[in-house]
């Protein structure tokens, strides 16, 4: 158990390498003045890498048997959780007014909404299942691992971007696939232990869905959904 506890907080270090690989261009780099960023986009990230250092510090105090200190930083989880919750739709929604106002086709504004929203509803999902299985340690670090494998696209496809000067529709459909590859990997030692499996399959669904979205963002039912979405809560 211990040796699954350090590689969580490897893989979170990986991912957060991503994430500041995809961000450095467009975000990091342009310190003090972030040009194009609003406070919300400022909180939001300030909010992901505190959830992400949280999600490297709490394995490690598990390993080295400090357990009360981790129950006791845990529970800035049912604060964090929420506030990043708040923060991807209100991210959503400036993105969205932000496409109206630079006058991008309608269509293509719509598309993109579907990374927002499924992004707002794959990390409420993922946090509220940890929440629950809290005291099923096994479950709940799968499920704080599911809200770390979000973090791949935004950061990951960035830099596919940026570094490769791919488009983002191809960004974001080959971290679709790496992060299904990843949780299917998972999912297969864990059917190989004879562990529950249900955590990552969740994760695997969930993710699957998200991609089959993704690829959908240009479809009829898709921006007919996104339209009444946006008119409904943007």
């Amino acid at each position: 158990m211990d040796k699954a506890y350090r590689n969580v907080s490897i893989f979170v270090v990986l991912i957060l390498i991503g994430v500041q690989w995809g961000f450095y261009k467009n975000y990091t780099s342009q310190f003090p003045e972030f040009k194009g960023n609003t406070t919300i986009h400022h909180i939001h990230g300030a909010l992901m890498m505190i959830w992400l250092a949280l999600l490297f510090v709490q394995p490690l105090l598990i390993m080295t048997g400090r357990n009360q200190l981790h129950r006791k930083i845990g529970k800035s989880s049912y604060v964090i959780g929420p506030l990043i919750i708040i923060s991807l739709f209100l991210v959503g929604r400036a993105a969205y007014f932000n496409d109206i106002q630079s006058d991008a086709p309608m269509n293509i504004n719509l598309a993109i909404r579907a990374l927002d929203i499924r992004g707002f509803f794959s990390f409420a999902l993922f946090w509220a299942l940890a929440m629950i299985n809290r005291k099923n340690s096994s479950a709940h670090m799968r499920y704080m691992i599911g809200t770390a494998m979000l973090a791949i696209g935004p950061g990951v496809g960035r830099g596919l971007m940026n570094s490769f000067g791919l488009s983002l529709w191809d960004a974001l459909a080959i971290t679709d696939v790496i992060d299904i590859v990843i949780v299917s990997v998972l999912l297969g030692y864990d059917v190989y232990k004879r562990k529950n499996p249900a955590p990552y399959l969740v994760i695997l669904a969930v993710l699957i869905v998200g991609a089959i979205m993704w690829q959908l963002r240009l479809s009829t039912a898709w921006q007919a959904f996104a339209g009444k979405w946006a008119a409904l809560f943007y």
